[in-house]
């Protein structure tokens, strides 16, 4: 049996989405503010992307987060494309907050 280490890094990009997009849910009647929050978590998905890319036997997390990242670059890709609501906006953050909170346990329930 192969038992996957916990990454530190990992952990931490994960958590740091989670929580911007808890705390971005609460600006989404603010076009301008949302529209930044939206495009920071995109950055940050992406680069969760491209940490977790090329870890060994991580084929599980590797599709988990580019799953994650379709989230965070669509609702981007609205901001830039068109107005947003702010239902669909709330929508969105908290898709990426339970989708993020759900790679969280994984990752954190790894042996350390």
């Amino acid at each position: 049996m192969i038992l996957y280490r916990n990454d530190p890094n990992e952990y931490q990009l994960i958590t740091y989405i989670r929580q911007e997009s808890h705390n971005s849910k609460t600006d989404c009647d603010n076009a301008n503010l949302s529209k930044f929050n939206a495009e920071d978590i995109a950055h940050h998905t992406q680069l969760f992307v491209l940490y977790s890319e090329h870890i060994p036997r991580n084929s599980n997390l590797i599709d988990a987060s580019k799953a994650l990242d379709t989230i965070a670059q669509g609702l981007a890709t609205q901001y830039k494309t068109g107005t947003v609501s702010p239902a669909f906006c709330k929508i969105k953050f908290d898709s990426l907050e339970t989708s993020a909170e759900k790679l969280q346990k994984v990752i954190g329930g790894r042996p350390r």
